[in-house]
């Protein structure tokens, strides 16, 4: 016979701030949706311009890390709505 032992479910905390959608930042975060929507389309079409093969031009490396930046400034505007 087996007896199995179940941990106690474990209360994890979390520092990030909630997001709270309001009738005042709704426009704000329809926005920052949208333009994250944008960049990730841009990010899949330079995937689909390296031919899967994860090789970039430098061009397009150089788009990529503005993308990148892009996301990171996104986020902080969301997180700037907590």
């Amino acid at each position: 016979m087996f007896l199995l032992e179940r941990e106690p479910d474990m209360l994890v905390e979390m520092d990030e701030p909630t997001i709270v959608a309001t009738w005042e930042n709704r426009a704000q975060i329809i926005e920052i949706m949208s333009s994250a929507r944008t960049v990730s389309q841009e990010i899949q079409n330079l995937w689909n311009r390296s031919g899967g093969t994860g090789r970039l031009s430098q061009e397009n490396t150089d788009r990529l890390v503005e993308l990148l930046r892009e996301i990171g400034d996104l986020n902080e505007k969301l997180l700037g709505l907590a």
